[in-house]
């Protein structure tokens, strides 16, 4: 079930359905290439049936066919339509209009026997739970940190998964002690988190399989995805071969777990794996405030106002402006002006807001005409905070230079980011940095971190697919003195005039980084 974003109801149940043509073409896959001919079919959310139907056309031997539908509508709908093709074929039929996420899978269980050949197939929802509870779903998994979060990760975004991930490791847990063989259609990010949860269960996989296809051709969207392939076994196969659907004999690239790393390309992660490791710096986020209309400003105006995200111009103090970069001002490797500011409210999480009104009583006028927007914030990072809070805010903010990078964009630009003028430049949650106070000691770390060897390595283990490639956690595993000993001072130097970048450092400048590095990754 996939498509374009059409409305609300929609978008509930994830209710998008698989051209008949691509549901023929997936099933002569696991009939031809798989050599599989299933006793049992399962289509765990199955729309209007086109996958159960694809099955009954490409499986000959079928004995039992179930299937578990929310909507009322559809599920009416597919039980008329199997029930005309199945007629002459002796097929046990049971369809259930229930919420897979409250289902009762031991209704199934009691007709499956272990040596069954069971084939799970479909296309489940390609929506993410944060997506259904910004419409206010019904059609939700219960509320509950289900990976296991804790703290900040869990109320921040980490927590966020999508749908297809949550119904698809909950049939793992169900049918682990039978004979199956899933085939789902999926986001490649599905995909990833499925084998990277495998690692710390008892799910035993001997296939596992990724079969990528064009999305826009056969759903008119932009998407990495494709077929996931995991077959019960007795081996625990922890990596995943990437084939092209149109062309499943070569293997694209292989992910999975190389030891006690996941990587997303292993190949590649070979030839640089001599740096993976644990970053001598902490790499921080930008700051979260959740209300950009309100807190993110254009730059000074000739007449002293400022513009906020709504157009209006406003007259505030500047005690508490600097100058802000997001994700999409990541496009040089020297930055030094900025096209926005920020009202930055804190020093510190959880700092008391209250002197505002004496330091800037203007801003603090503006701040509480716009109260309800930001007492209306939905974050439960700002429930019991003080009133106008941000997040991601510390020491390390303030520093006057900054090492930068855009999670967002799939090429890895490492940015020295610094004013030359005034205040130190902030940046927003979809960035991470290090912060300096030595001009030298920045630039090095940079030039460093855009490296060939960083460069390889960091694309190895970051899934480029993701809205997020690069995370905190990714980015962690850079060890910057690993690196700087497979880089020469002057492989160095030919990097910044490559960048069309001054190198105002020395020889000696460098080997006292390295020396520097050495010293935190003794502590």
């Amino acid at each position: 079930m996939i498509g374009k974003r059409r409305n609300a109801r929609v978008e509930e149940f994830g209710d998008y359905q698989t051209p008949d043509y691509f549901v023929d073409k997936v099933c002569q896959y696991v009939k031809n290439e798989l050599k599989l001919d299933p006793d049992i079919i399962l289509e765990p959310t199955f729309g209007l049936g086109s996958f159960i139907i694809g099955s009954i056309k490409a499986f000959e031997n079928l004995k039992s066919i179930f299937g578990i539908e929310i909507n009322k509508r559809y599920f009416d709908i597919t039980k008329r339509r199997i029930y005309e093709i199945v007629k002459d074929r002796s097929i046990k039929i049971q369809l259930y209009n229930e919420d897979i996420f409250v289902f009762d899978f031991d209704d199934i269980k009691n007709y499956i026997n272990k040596n069954d050949k069971l084939l799970i197939i479909g296309n489940p929802p390609w929506v993410t739970n944060s997506d259904l509870g910004s419409i206010d779903s019904r059609n939700i998994p219960l509320k509950s940190n289900f990976k296991g979060l804790n703290g900040f990760d869990a109320i921040t975004g980490k927590s966020n998964f999508d749908i297809a991930e949550y119904i698809l490791l909950h049939l793992l847990h169900e049918f682990k002690n039978y004979n199956y063989t899933i085939a789902m259609l999926c986001k490649s990010v599905v995909a990833r988190n499925i084998l990277k949860d495998l690692k710390r269960s008892n799910i035993k996989i001997s296939d596992l399989r990724f079969l990528s296809f064009n999305t826009e051709d056969i759903f008119g969207i932009s998407c990495e995805a494709g077929l996931l392939i995991m077959k019960s076994g007795n081996n625990s196969r922890l990596i995943c071969n990437v084939y092209d659907f149109d062309n499943p004999i070569d293997i694209k690239k292989s992910f999975g777990w190389v030891g006690e790393y996941f990587i997303s390309d292993i190949e590649n992660y070979m030839q640089s794996a001599n740096i993976d490791g644990k970053c001598q710096y902490e790499w921080r986020q930008g700051i979260k405030h959740d209300c950009s209309k309100v807190m993110e400003l254009s730059t000074k105006q000739p007449d002293g106002t400022y513009i906020n995200g709504m157009g209006d111009r406003i007259i505030i103090e500047d005690d508490y402006v600097y100058p802000l970069l997001k994700s999409s001002d990541i496009k040089n490797v020297i930055i030094t002006s900025t096209r926005k500011n920020i009202i930055v409210t804190q020093k510190e999480i959880k700092e008391e807001t209250n002197s505002i009104k004496d330091i800037s009583p203007k801003l603090w006028l503006y701040l509480q005409q716009h109260s309800a927007l930001l007492d209306g914030r939905k974050s439960s990072i700002y429930k019991n905070a003080p009133r106008f809070s941000i997040f991601g805010i510390g020491d390390y903010s303030f520093k006057p230079y900054k090492v930068v990078i855009s999670g967002f964009y799939k090429n890895p630009l490492f940015a020295l980011v610094y004013s030359k003028h005034g205040r130190p430049i902030m940046l927003d949650d979809t960035c991470y940095f290090l912060g300096f106070d030595n001009f030298k000691e920045a630039l090095i770390v940079m030039l460093i971190l855009n490296s060939n060897i960083v460069q390889k390595f960091i694309k190895s283990i970051a899934f480029l697919g993701s809205k997020r490639p690069y995370t905190k956690e990714i980015l962690m595993r850079i060890d910057i003195l690993k690196a700087s000993k497979n880089i020469t001072f002057d492989e160095l130097v030919a990097l910044a005039m490559k960048l069309h970048i001054e190198y105002p450092f020395t020889r000696e400048d460098y080997n006292n980084i390295i020396r520097q590095l050495s010293m935190k990754s003794a502590l």
